[in-house]
């Protein structure tokens, strides 16, 4: 009986050889979709790097790499995540996921304060270009003259641009704010739908979810804060014609995997590649929709390519299709 036993589980094993084919019975088929977005990931990680434009300023060409580094990572691990069935690497791909992006904020959070016209003023801060392997003998000393003379400290404050926008949230106890706006440019802040603090609690009397504004926003105490806000709807100056797509043909085609459609609000979210056009990297972003009917057919998990532009201010898909 024993005997018997051994050979009918020697023929199964041989059957089961035929059916799936030689040389794949020792290796799982790799999982549907799984080879493209991997390809994808390489192909951003390659183009990324090749095509990242350097300022000559050590310190923000190392905090961008290093941003670009961590969110190539990241990118992997989502893939991982989504296609991967081990369990030790789907760990290992959330931890990477967890520590890179922490310390892509802390760094992106640097680069905000960089720009700001008094950071190289500060007393402990020394100038790019001072690192050890720059310092000479002879110009240190000059370089320790040089650092007083700097006013920027002393600058008065430009003046905040006043953005518009569309309140989405209200929260007046713990003093916050939804707003869907447009760009910031003292922030260097895309469109897109942001919590902001409300640097004076009373700044919200009267405003309510719904509500058309204009509004000053800057960072106050390392925190992105509206600082004044107007409700009522008000006309854009008259020299300030709307901003207009490029013609689609002069618009990059971009891959990307759709998250989210809301055809009632005119919005899809897109995991996307790089969009030359817009200087953005690879990443996860809600766009505004032109034209509904653009959604069409369109549903979370389809990979499509699309063309996305600045239009009115607001980061906008102007056209779509699905397909590899």
């Amino acid at each position: 009986m024993k005997r018997l036993t051994v050979t009918l589980t020697v023929l199964g094993a041989i059957l089961a050889g035929v059916a799936i084919g030689p040389g794949q019975i020792a290796h799982a088929q790799p999982a549907k979709g799984a080879q493209a977005a991997y390809e994808r990931v390489r192909e951003v990680m390659d183009d990324r790097f090749k095509d990242m434009r350097l300022t000559g300023d050590p310190d923000r060409d190392f905090a961008a790499l290093v941003i670009a580094h961590h969110e190539d990572l990241i990118f992997l691990a989502r893939t991982q995540l989504e296609h991967g069935a081990d369990e030790q690497l789907r760990r290992m791909a959330q931890q990477f996921i967890d520590e890179q992006q922490k310390q892509v904020s802390d760094l992106k959070d640097w680069q905000v304060r960089n720009r700001q016209a008094d950071y190289r003023a500060k007393a402990d801060q020394p100038p790019h270009g001072s690192g050890p392997l720059d310092r000479t003998t002879a110009s240190a000393p000059e370089v320790q003259a040089a650092a007083p003379a700097q006013p920027a400290a002393q600058a008065p404050a430009s003046p905040l641009p006043t953005v518009s926008g569309t309140v989405e949230k209200v929260d007046a106890g713990a003093g916050k704010i939804t707003l869907d706006h447009g760009p910031i440019p003292n922030l260097n802040m895309d469109a897109m739908t942001m919590v902001f603090r409300a640097q004076d609690p009373a700044l919200l009397l009267g405003v309510k979810e719904g509500d058309k504004v204009r509004f000053q926003a800057d960072r106050v105490n390392g925190q992105i804060s509206v600082v004044r806000i107007e409700t009522g709807r008000t006309q854009a100056a008259p020299s300030q014609a709307p901003a207009q797509p490029a013609a689609a043909a002069n618009l990059p085609m971009v891959t990307g995997t759709v998250e989210k459609v809301d055809p009632s609000a005119g919005k899809i979210t897109i995991d996307h590649g790089p969009i030359p056009n817009l200087n953005m990297d690879p990443m996860t972003m809600v766009f505004r929709i032109q034209d509904p009917a653009v959604l069409k057919g369109v549903k979370a998990g389809d990979k499509v390519r699309f063309q996305a532009d600045r239009v009115n201010g607001q980061l906008s898909v102007v056209r779509i299709q699905r397909g590899k």
